[in-house]
């Protein structure tokens, strides 16, 4: 698909298991956009070119990773 859509995907997961997990999403981005939802800085850091923050139903921020 184009657009995926991921809600906390490696909540409850082990450490080996999250970065396997994080390894599988970043080498099938080509060609799509992921959305993806996380409380983890590390996750978001990890697999996003850009960050957004909400709070309460509101943006408070965007950011461009590098």
């Amino acid at each position: 698909p184009r657009i995926v859509y991921l809600d906390e995907p490696s909540t409850g997961v082990d450490a080996a298991t999250r970065r396997h997990l994080w390894q599988i999403i970043r080498s099938n981005r080509r060609g799509r956009a992921v959305v993806l939802t996380t409380h983890s800085m590390d996750e978001a850091d990890e697999l996003s070119d850009r960050i957004a923050i909400m709070a309460r139903g509101r943006l408070k921020g965007e950011w461009v990773g590098g």
